[in-house]
């Protein structure tokens, strides 16, 4: 395998990650992507490199949502409890 995006190694070069990375998902090159995936050392630095960035993972993160929306949900719960729970002495209660 003689390419500029392999090295001496028969692996990914760094302008070959960057093409694959620049590359929208499911069109990055075949040729790369085959490469990519048969290839354990190349998953490992792809992978090594994508948690090395935080600062991507922390821009797309969202806010967390405001309390009162937590507050309501976890009230809903417990109404759903209570209401499972009426139902079921209602329905296991011996017939008069």
């Amino acid at each position: 395998m003689v390419s500029p995006d392999f090295d001496a190694q028969g692996c990914l070069t760094a302008e070959a990650f960057a093409r694959i990375a620049a590359a929208p998902p499911g069109r990055a090159p075949a040729e790369l992507a085959a490469h990519l995936a048969s290839c354990v050392r190349c998953q490992r630095r792809l992978l090594a490199s994508a948690s090395a960035s935080p600062s991507r993972a922390a821009a797309a993160r969202r806010p967390p949502p405001p309390v009162w929306r937590t507050a309501v949900v976890v009230a809903a719960c417990v109404v759903l409890v209570v209401i499972a729970l009426i139902l079921l002495r209602t329905l296991t209660a011996s017939p008069l």
